[in-house]
């Protein structure tokens, strides 16, 4: 088509339907409220930042405050993947407003809860090298409430050279026959622990009371010394006050009876919970000083009854090589069996040494797993 000169050329045919262009574009939702739009994205920004922060303060405060303060005490037994739920909503906060920057802090919030909280362990521990080796069993009985036929069963089936059973609160020259007839000519009873050995136990311990709030307490530990296959042994049998009674306060339904009676309002529940840890961490203390001070090697096995991260354990017993650690692989939690949330059960050992293997067992015959450990010893150190 011809245009008159001088005469401006159309501009391209607008397509768009009159009644489109007509109709006003209808802002977003968030659009018609700028000042809460900004305020979320804000929000979502800061708790972006906060949340790997506040995660390393966690951390930092039960490894080195923990059981000193009864809040931090409770906390070390909560369940440990409730620290992952801020970040699902974190991420996709960060996508919605295209703030992809922070996102790889996400990842580290990832890393902290995982590993550090949760206590994951990769696959990993040493190869038997074929130097004198011996195999511990640990486990809780829980009273053996599935009856010591199972038990003994189990216990034969897993292979130990030693076994180290702690809350044996019934029938405990029943347990003592059957271990001898199961090939453990060695045992061992006091009080809640047994400790049955292929060899000789050429001592045992039980270790005076320990004044605590001005009460005498039991140390609820028994201390062994093993000829083994890697020399003598010092093998502690171990088990600390449980933090049951402590926990109670967590569980509704104990809660709501003592609402009712009148109970939940009487007595200092932050001083109970202090005591109980408190007491927990003298007597992981006193396993760890005497242990520390041993000529000879030293294996802990036990229901320590604290998670990871406990400062008690840290000052107490970080010093020794951790089975699981080692040679483990997963989560490793051996408490509750129908749930478990929490790593309570540990072999330990001094530095001089290795573990090759170590494994997590014993279903259906208590409210925990036992766990059991291969460990070598050059015959030359």
């Amino acid at each position: 088509m011809r245009t008159t000169h001088g005469a401006p050329s159309r501009s391209p045919r607008d397509t768009t339907p009159r009644e489109a262009r007509l109709t006003p574009r209808r802002p977003s939702r968030l659009g018609r409220f700028p000042r809460v739009a900004r305020a979320l994205r804000k929000l979502v920004l800061l708790s972006a930042i906060a949340y790997p922060v506040a995660l390393l303060l966690v951390i930092v405060l039960f490894v080195y405050v923990g059981e000193d303060a009864w809040f931090t005490a409770l906390a070390l037994y909560l369940p440990r993947a409730g620290f992952l739920l801020p970040l699902v909503p974190i991420v996709v906060g960060l996508l919605a407003y295209r703030e992809r920057r922070l996102l790889y802090l996400q990842g580290v919030s990832l890393l902290l809860v995982v590993f550090p909280l949760m206590g994951l362990v990769l696959p990993g521990g040493d190869d038997p090298s074929g130097a004198a080796r011996v195999r511990v069993m640990s486990f809780n009985t829980n009273a053996g409430y599935a009856g010591w036929d199972p038990v003994v069963r189990t216990i034969k089936e897993q292979a130990p050279d030693v076994v180290l059973l702690h809350e044996v609160l019934l029938d405990h020259q029943g347990l003592e026959q059957r271990l001898k007839a199961a090939g453990f000519p060695h045992v061992h009873v006091s009080t809640q622990f047994v400790t049955a050995s292929r060899f000789p136990i050429v001592e045992s311990v039980d270790p005076p009371r320990i004044p605590f709030e001005g009460r005498q307490r039991s140390p609820r530990f028994m201390r062994h010394v093993i000829e083994t296959p890697v020399g003598r042994v010092a093998v502690y049998n171990v088990h600390p006050i449980s933090p049951r009674g402590m926990l109670g306060v967590w569980r509704a339904r104990a809660a709501l009876v003592k609402l009712k009676s009148g109970e939940l309002l009487d007595g200092d529940p932050q001083a109970d919970v202090h005591g109980n840890a408190g007491l927990r961490a003298k007597q992981l203390e006193l396993v760890g000083r005497l242990a520390e001070s041993e000529h000879l090697p030293v294996v802990i096995g036990g229901d320590l009854n604290v998670p990871g991260l406990s400062a008690a354990y840290h000052r107490s017993l970080s010093g020794f090589r951790d089975g699981f650690r080692d040679a483990g692989f997963g989560l490793g939690y051996t408490f509750p069996q129908k749930l478990p949330l929490m790593r309570l059960d540990r072999i330990l050992a001094g530095q001089d040494f290795r573990f090759t293997s170590f494994e997590i067992g014993c279903r259906d015959l208590s409210d925990h797993f036992c766990v059991v450990a291969d460990l070598e010893r050059p015959r030359d150190e």
